[in-house]
């Protein structure tokens, strides 16, 4: 075998291409042949591989349809809306605030009792198992037999028994009972 011969030069030489009607038009070889490997042509005519300088990969002009301006904006935009953002979470964390202690009032229980001597019959139908009948009942045999002394006289009205005497007791308050209603919870 033979060593090969160094290339000392490559030149383009023109080809006749064929076009209609029998007219020919020439061209050059550089946009018809294969690109030519010019590290393989250099390092074929110094006898050492070329010297490959680091080549900076330069960022494009336009990124996402945005010229260089645009892009500085939108960058010092969202810098400012992270750090107000920051700034407004960190507020409302409440760092380098003191916590408020809250004092909160005991729970008080509605003290619901009528006085069955001068309660209305609207008041006696907020009682549960008393009914507007029930209630005018209680009315009517309090004006015609006179006040109750007890609750027990509620036995005396058509309609109240022992069982539905026992569920109002809870929510009456006696003739003597001088529990006034200031003392009830509003």
């Amino acid at each position: 075998m033979s060593d090969p011969q160094p290339v000392t030069s490559i030149e383009a030489t023109p080809l006749a291409i064929a076009a209609p009607f029998g007219s020919a038009v020439t061209s050059d070889t550089a946009s018809l042949t294969p690109a030519v490997d010019a590290d393989a042509i250099a390092e074929k005519q110094l006898g050492s591989p070329p010297v490959q300088l680091a080549q900076a990969e330069s960022v494009p002009a336009s990124w996402l349809w945005l010229n260089k301006h645009d892009q500085k904006f939108i960058g010092v935009f969202v810098a400012v809306f992270l750090m107000l953002s920051g700034y407004h979470w960190a507020t409302l964390g409440g760092w380098g605030m003191r916590p408020i202690e809250l004092e909160r009032l005991p729970v008080r229980q509605y003290d619901f009792r009528i006085d069955i001597n001068s309660a209305s019959w609207v008041e006696w139908t907020q009682i549960e198992g008393i009914g507007e009948a029930t209630a005018q009942k209680i009315i009517a045999d309090r004006e015609a037999n006179g006040p109750f002394g007890n609750v027990k006289d509620l036995l005396r009205v058509k309609g109240i028994g022992p069982k539905t005497l026992e569920k109002m007791r809870p929510f009456l308050r006696e003739p003597n009972d001088k529990t006034a209603p200031e003392n009830a919870a509003p």
